[in-house]
């Protein structure tokens, strides 16, 4: 898997346990809503660090919290 496909579904998952919708990631964020919308349709290739950084304050969770999953491992992402 890729890792922006993994990081959309990281990000979804998340946002369901917290029940947060996109719209108030978007504004807690100030990510747009086109670019929040390419990370979910996987249209962009790489995430930008501050976009995980924005999105991990915006959850109040560490980036350690955010990476502790499985779908994070080695073994599991392809690195273009």
């Amino acid at each position: 898997m890729d890792l922006n496909k993994a990081f959309a579904m990281r990000l979804s998952k998340l946002l369901h346990e917290k029940h947060i919708s996109k719209y108030r990631l978007e504004k807690e964020t100030g990510i747009t809503h086109s670019a929040l919308r390419y990370i979910f349709n996987e249209v962009n290739k790489d995430v930008y660090f501050s976009t995980i950084v924005k999105v991990c304050i915006a959850l109040d969770i560490s980036l350690e919290e955010f990476f502790n999953d499985d779908i994070f491992k080695l073994e599991n992402l392809k690195v273009k």
